[in-house]
């Protein structure tokens, strides 16, 4: 406990002592005499008023050291500003969810091909978990590589989603995460593919949500000229 709790909590018990002696002198002052009996009472309402005072004082006090409740706009931007930016891109897409070997190790060429265009293009750090996984037989054991991937996140300025195929991923689960910590996005899918509601009204740049954008490709070389062609601003 703090000095100034140690002080509060005597102050309380002071109080509660002289509201209780006030209380016995009022009880001593019926069987005594009226000029003994006045000066008893006068001495228990001081007392009494006293010790009102003092929890007043001691209540007021911790009152004013109660945080206010923060809003969601305020816990959002609280998040986005405090957290340390170790990665300018968190690279999302899908990894173990695509349906073999080859189509993984097909989708991480391209997807690599992202990360060296906003490194080339944006001189971004990007994080990408594919990176030092060149086939499903390297990929880390699932708790092990979500703990990694949320560090990462929260660390991470910007987020890309990458959905080459409407599959049940965890990439959803990271965009969602993103959201929460407030980091402005970029979902790019095929034109089959129809976002999660959330992740929809998201993009639609809702008050809710930090900003957000939703695009359409066919190939990995639209998604490689988008950053070629605008650079930093697509995440702007």
């Amino acid at each position: 406990m703090g000095d100034r709790d140690g002080l509060q909590g005597f102050l309380t018990f002071l109080g509660a002592g002289l509201n209780a002696t006030a209380s016995i002198i009022v009880g001593l002052a019926a069987g005594k005499s009226d000029n003994n009996r006045a000066f008893l009472v006068f001495s228990a309402v001081f007392l009494g008023i006293l010790g009102v005072s003092l929890f007043v004082m001691v209540l007021m006090n911790r009152r004013r050291r109660v945080p206010a409740a923060p809003s969601v706009d305020g816990l959002l931007a609280t998040n986005s500003d405090a957290r340390p930016a170790t990665y300018d891109v968190f690279l999302s897409s899908p990894m173990a969810s695509l349906p073999s070997d080859e189509a993984y190790e097909s989708h991480r060429h391209g997807i690599l091909r992202i990360v060296e265009a906003l490194e080339r293009n944006c001189r971004f750090k990007v994080y990408y978990a594919g990176e030092q996984r060149p086939t499903t037989a390297s990929f880390e054991r699932p708790d092990v590589g979500a703990h990694h991937d949320f560090a990462a996140l929260r660390e991470s300025a910007r987020f890309l989603l990458v959905m080459p195929q409407d599959l049940v991923s965890s990439s959803y689960v990271e965009a969602g995460y993103a959201l929460a910590l407030g980091i402005p996005s970029v979902y790019y899918h095929q034109s089959d593919i129809r976002l999660p509601f959330m992740l929809r009204q998201a993009a639609q740049y809702s008050t809710d949500f930090p900003r957000c954008k939703e695009y359409e490709y066919q190939q990995i070389d639209h998604i490689v000229d988008d950053i070629e062609g605008n650079g930093t601003s697509l995440f702007g």
